[in-house]
């Protein structure tokens, strides 16, 4: 009974979300090691409480595999609905899997997924930056094709806000349904953004959807889990870092503390080629007045003692690359200390106000269109891309 997934899920809000028996919001993230595990995650309404993954290797004619998962009630503001999620272990590295999700009745459609290799390889990831706004069509369009220039990609990052109000279900389930085809193909890799604390009176709370959305790695700190952790792929460790002190102080008024502690442990734990950070708001901005000094000062004498090679933000909405950066000194480009970049915009809203800085190597405010990013990394070297909507390169950055 998968035949009716598209059209009647399409009509999820005409019905109510409640209602919908059919998977929906396939979305792929990791729990565990990208070479052996996938994490597989989608929604339904509040009828449907089976939870399973069918999955086989692309080129095997078995019989699939049949793996049983969890299913979470979550009261949004459009209903209750039931979050279902299955990690899948045991996986061959290097392999495509072709897998569908359901209760037993009601089926997603056939997609794809490829675990990580075994052995240290060259790969690619996607980097976009914020997406949030009214609409999520221009956030449909650069991620489409972004994708569709990088299929070779191995997963995607968003550096944090998905979405504009981050507790209105209505504009999750548009920013799952724009991914449909890469989020469901290539793990996603999420950064907490201020926008997910928002409720539609515009006040601040938990992020309770996106925590609720996303399963990810939990060696971050407890208080702070789905918001704080980090993987391995390829020679590179990633670090994922919650910059929202303004917005969540008042519930974990020591999330500053509790991430030093953790990031110094994590940083010195690693012995990748490449070590790279990833928070949302930026601890070298583009903002007319200073902003975020804690979190510079907080974070970047761990940066330059563990050798990060590049910091990675968003929420300004423009590209800036710096020049290496070490205890806040730059001398161009000859400098031996972490490079940050402002990621840029992946959705419709744009920030005019913003304004190069000294430390800016590269300024680019991208008014016309959106843009995202892509990283090769290799043993011997990183390589950084950025690109507009259309396709046209607006930098390149490389280390060695």
């Amino acid at each position: 009974m998968d035949n009716c997934y598209s059209d009647c899920a399409a009509g999820v809000f005409d019905s109510g979300v409640g209602l919908i028996m059919w998977p929906r919001n396939v979305t792929l993230t990791w729990k565990g090691a990208p070479a052996t595990t996938q994490t597989i995650t989608w929604q339904t309404g509040r009828y449907t409480m089976g939870s399973k993954v069918e999955y086989t290797a692309a080129t095997d004619d078995l019989p699939p595999l049949v793996m049983s998962g969890s299913a979470t009630q979550l009261e949004t503001d459009g209903g209750l609905i039931i979050i279902h999620s299955t990690s899948l272990t045991g996986l061959k590295p290097g392999t495509s899997y072709r897998y569908r999700v359901g209760d037993g009745l009601f089926w997603s459609p056939y997609h794809t997924f490829t675990t990580a290799p075994a052995r240290t390889e060259p790969f690619k990831f996607l980097l976009f930056g914020d997406s949030q706004g009214s609409s999520y069509r221009l956030w449909q369009e650069t991620l489409h094709a972004a994708y569709e220039r990088n299929r070779d990609a191995a997963f995607m990052l968003h550096i944090g806000d998905l979405v504009d109000i981050g507790l209105n279900y209505k504009q999750w389930d548009d920013w799952f349904q724009a991914g449909r085809g890469v989020i469901d193909t290539i793990p996603v890799v999420p950064v907490m953004g201020n926008h997910e604390t928002y409720t539609t009176k515009w006040e601040i709370t938990q992020p309770l959807l996106y925590t609720a959305f996303f399963r990810l790695p939990g060696n971050g700190p407890e208080a702070l889990t789905g918001k704080v952790y980090s993987f391995d792929y390829g020679d590179v460790h990633f670090s994922i870092l919650d910059s929202q002190l303004q917005e969540e102080a008042e519930w974990i008024p020591e999330m500053l503390t509790l991430q030093k502690n953790w990031l110094e442990k994590d940083l010195a734990g690693t012995e990748k080629r490449w070590k790279l950070v990833f928070l949302h708001r930026p601890v070298y901005h583009n903002r007319s007045s200073e902003a975020d000094q804690d979190l510079r000062d907080a974070f970047t004498p761990l940066f330059d003692r563990y050798h990060v090679d590049a910091v990675f933000a968003g929420h300004d909405h423009v590209y800036a690359r710096s020049y290496p950066l070490a205890d806040g000194v730059w001398n161009g480009d000859k400098g031996n200390g972490p490079v940050y970049f402002t990621i840029g915009r992946s959705g419709e809203s744009t920030f005019a106000r913003a304004q190069p800085k000294d430390w800016n190597a590269v300024f680019y405010n991208p008014l016309d269109q959106p843009n995202y990013m892509t990283v090769e990394a290799s043993a011997e070297s990183l390589l950084i891309k950025v690109f507009k909507l259309n396709g046209d390169m607006i930098d390149m950055w490389s280390k060695s």
